[in-house]
């Protein structure tokens, strides 16, 4: 397996986390609840990133 289809399932999963952290400001106002799921979601993907990250040369 090459590091290439990995490395754009790790990029697609970063621009989730960043869709849906956008989009929980935009929720805050009115949907604070939705907002808060939001942010969970974002921040789990973001710590799945983190953890699952590879060192670098």
């Amino acid at each position: 397996m090459t590091v290439e289809p990995i490395a754009d399932l790790r990029a697609a999963l970063q621009q989730a986390a960043t869709e849906l952290a956008f989009e929980a400001g935009w929720q805050a106002a009115t949907d604070p609840g939705r907002a808060e799921h939001l942010m969970t979601v974002a921040s789990a993907m973001e710590e799945t990133l983190q953890r699952t990250a590879t060192a670098q040369p």
